[in-house]
């Protein structure tokens, strides 16, 4: 039996971005709130008490919306992505949490592997952390999620992209970095093979207003196991830019 260890999960909401002269802040509004339980690999959501004060009425419905997440999430009654987003804000909020003040030397200690699809949005996530929290330079945030995660799966083609709203549903500032890593991408595309729309379509993580996670870990992902046929698509324009990060299978 291992040591409980509690953290806050917020679904949905606004993002609110604003540039000062040191940088993105980032704030948040509207936000419901979940308590992550964590024991070993196990996790469940517990409802948080009510802060508010003074308004009873808006204080109750708050709790019982609280109270009716934290019941769906630990029934299952919830969709694979918004399960996936749980569990991947709670790892990376209780890492961060236990690397402190060391945060830049995150990889020493935390180092997962992923396997496709959903549960992918744990990058992303730790990206907007790193960026929103630790104020973190944009390399140096990136360059942190890659040395933290592997991608080792078989077959992309059985996982399939999901809707960047349901993305932006759950974490409006998830959805944006998807977006900007997507861009970063299509940039390096476009000066590898300049015109070449089809090929710089068929590579990139947005498509068609769908998100590809498993195009995304394969970009950000330090290591990438993964078999010949994968290699020859869809990850070849990938493995061109990229080869050190490919091992095949």
């Amino acid at each position: 039996m291992g040591t409980e260890r509690k953290t806050t999960v917020y679904f949905g909401g606004e993002a609110h971005e604003l540039w000062r002269e040191d940088g993105l802040e980032v704030t948040y509004s509207g936000r419901t709130p979940v308590i992550a339980v964590t024991d070993g690999d196990s996790i469940r959501a517990e409802a948080p008490e009510p802060g508010r004060s003074g308004d009873v009425k808006a204080g109750y419905n708050e709790l019982a919306l609280w109270r009716e997440l934290a019941m769906r999430l630990n029934a299952g009654e919830i969709s694979p992505l918004s399960s996936a987003y749980f569990r991947a804000a709670a790892d990376v909020s209780l890492a961060l949490e236990a690397a402190g003040d060391n945060w830049r030397s995150l990889p020493s200690g935390y180092s997962r592997e992923v396997h496709g699809g959903v549960e992918c949005i744990v990058l992303i996530e730790l990206l907007r952390t790193l960026l929103d929290e630790k104020r973190a330079a944009w390399e140096e945030a990136v360059n942190i999620v890659s040395a933290c995660f592997t991608l080792r799966i078989e077959s992309l083609a059985q996982l399939a992209p999901v809707p960047l709203a349901a993305v932006r549903a759950l974490q409006m500032r998830d959805a944006t970095l998807i977006e900007a890593v997507n861009d970063k991408l299509c940039s390096r595309l476009w000066d590898a093979w300049p015109g070449d729309w089809l090929r710089i379509g068929g590579s990139a993580i947005v498509r068609d207003g769908e998100a590809d996670f498993n195009l995304l870990a394969a970009y950000m992902c330090s290591r990438v196991y993964c078999t010949k046929e994968e290699l020859a698509f869809p990850l070849r324009a990938l493995y061109t830019l990229d080869p050190v990060r490919f091992i095949e299978l």
